[in-house]
């Protein structure tokens, strides 16, 4: 039988693996975003705009909207 405190421990992981993975990809589309500007012709230099703003979960499993740009 599964231990449920291992399986929330399995799905913990999951989800930090998961951040880490969004954090990753958030930063290589920051730098997709400069490059295109820079081909545009722009200096690149402008501020960045943010990709997403995530919102912790709640620790009673509620999940709350996320912002999108």
């Amino acid at each position: 039988m599964t231990n449920i405190y291992d399986v929330i421990k399995e799905k913990e992981n999951q989800v930090a693996i998961f951040q880490a993975e969004i954090s990753g990809l958030q930063a290589e589309i920051e730098a997709l975003r400069v490059a295109s500007r820079i081909l545009e012709g722009g200096s690149g230099l402008e501020p960045p705009r943010p990709v997403a703003v995530q919102t912790p979960v709640a620790a009673d499993g509620d999940k709350r909207k996320r912002m999108w740009p």
